[in-house]
């Protein structure tokens, strides 16, 4: 048996659910673009107060008829053989996007991302095992700000071959990134085929969600990159203080936008996400890891695989501001509920997703292949019962020396690369390094093993003209 974790029976996923078609047809939800508008109101919806939509059961109905399902959405990959599907639960890491600030690996003091920064961290998500989704992880700050989302797409497309998700401002920004990965496939038409790129979606909670959101989302449909979409509202001020009030507002919010993107193009791909999040009320800070998080995103994961969609929950995001024991807590709680529950595990930032520690990669692809172990079905069966072996030893005998041993050791024990399990003794004739110190040495010879480039430099100029086009 597989494990699993559940906040939520089906009655009440089912509540829930009617709930939020409730909320959309009695409270509505603010779309403030007129192509949507016009198109959601030849679908039968009700606009009211200019550009508030009142979307019937129904609509919904026939947008959760056409969405792809789990076992038909692939995130494609540059490189085939890192393409992601979802025909079965086995989560992994993505690179969350958009932190400002990183520890600079050599001084380990804060400073302000750089584009050469998100090349280095992107290359060595792209060699991490367990990061499944490689993407933004910094924006940088030297650049212009209005094109920040440009300079990110053409160094991520540029350093990694696995699938890339990053912010899209607007349709423009859309058609460029998709330009710069069509460079690097070798044309549209193989891009089109395997798009290897997807974009996030965020809703304005409560109820409401920006123009230019709604123009990237649109423009993605129509070149059937997967959607990234997720409400996030904070419990007691975007949301209801409660729980179940905020589940289900998210939900409504992220139907809105499911029922937007198959009016635009039916069968076009989506990524069920929930940023939904609670606040701490002695500070007014928002927190990433506190315990109501981790229910959330197990709850949402629930409301997700109701519709039969593919799961992606933020997880390892800590409020931590290093990488210190409130850091270890917070990914072991948050992470594994997150990993019995989702697909995709946004990751690896701190401070509340606004500080990238390099060695902190590290940290987390070794967290991800624990989390990984402890998700893994659990099989009962005359082979993994060993009678025979168990026979043969008998009672008092050993068995370490037994082939059943040998044969099976690698798939029932997880054996970790940077977690120390050495005696006392050894551990402190190799230095007494903590965990920290031992993730930055391996950070240190990622980074000056790494290969500079994966494209051509054609290639990459052809990208670089792209940006330098969209700022004339």
């Amino acid at each position: 048996m597989k494990p699993s974790i559940k906040y939520l029976s089906q009655e009440e996923i089912l509540y829930l659910h009617n709930q939020s078609l409730l909320m959309l047809s009695e409270i509505g939800m603010k779309m403030p673009h007129e192509e949507t508008l016009a198109l959601l109101k030849s679908a039968g919806a009700d606009i009211v107060d200019g550009n508030i939509v009142k979307f019937s059961e129904k609509m919904v109905e026939s947008a959760l008829a056409t969405v792809p399902k789990r076992d038909e959405v692939v995130l494609y990959a540059r490189d085939p053989a890192q393409d992601i599907s979802f025909n079965t639960h086995n989560p992994s890491l993505a690179c969350m996007t958009m932190a400002v600030n990183v520890m600079d690996p050599h001084t380990q003091l804060k400073r302000p991302a750089t584009n050469e920064d998100l090349a280095v961290l992107t290359r060595m998500a792209d060699q991490l095992d367990n990061v499944g989704v490689n993407g933004g992880l910094v924006t940088p700050q030297e650049v212009p700000g209005a094109y920040n989302d440009w300079y990110t797409w053409a160094t991520t497309i540029k350093n990694t071959t696995k699938h890339i998700t990053g912010g899209m401002f607007g349709a423009r920004c859309v058609q460029d990134a998709a330009k710069m990965a069509s460079i690097a496939l070798g044309g549209e038409a193989e891009f089109r085929k395997r798009p290897f790129i997807s974009g996030w979606v965020l809703t304005l909670p409560p109820f409401g969600i920006s123009s230019e959101t709604i123009d990237s989302m649109v423009e993605m449909n129509r070149w059937n990159i997967p959607v990234i979409v997720s409400s996030g509202p904070i419990l007691g001020t975007s949301s209801p203080i409660t729980i179940a009030a905020t589940i289900a507002q998210a939900h409504a919010e992220i139907l809105a936008c499911i029922v937007v993107s198959q009016l635009v193009n039916p069968g076009s791909p989506l990524i069920y996400t929930s940023f939904a999040r609670g606040i701490d009320m002695k500070t007014g800070n928002i927190s990433m890891a506190c315990p109501e998080f981790g229910i959330l995103k197990v709850a949402m994961s629930q409301m997700g695989r109701h519709l039969d969609l593919p799961i992606r929950m933020p997880s390892l995001l800590r409020d931590a501001k290093k990488l210190d024991a409130q850091a270890g807590f917070e990914t072991g709680m948050i992470g594994t509920m997150g990993g019995m529950a989702a697909d995709l595990l946004d990751s690896m930032q701190l401070d509340m997703d606004m500080v990238v520690d390099f060695a902190d990669l590290v940290f987390c692809d070794e967290c991800m292949a624990g989390i990984k172990r402890v998700t893994k079905e659990l099989v009962v069966d005359t082979s993994t019962i060993a009678m025979d072996v168990m026979k043969n030893v008998g009672p008092g005998g050993n068995f370490l020396a037994q082939p059943h041993t040998f044969k099976n050791f690698r798939k029932e024990l997880w054996m970790p690369g940077l977690l120390e399990r050495r005696n006392w003794d050894l551990w402190e004739q190799d230095g007494a390094k903590d965990i920290y110190t031992v993730a930055r040495e391996r950070m240190l010879e990622m980074i000056k093993a790494t290969p500079e480039n994966r494209l051509s430099p054609s290639i990459e100029k052809e990208i670089d003209t792209i940006v330098d086009q969209a700022q004339v």
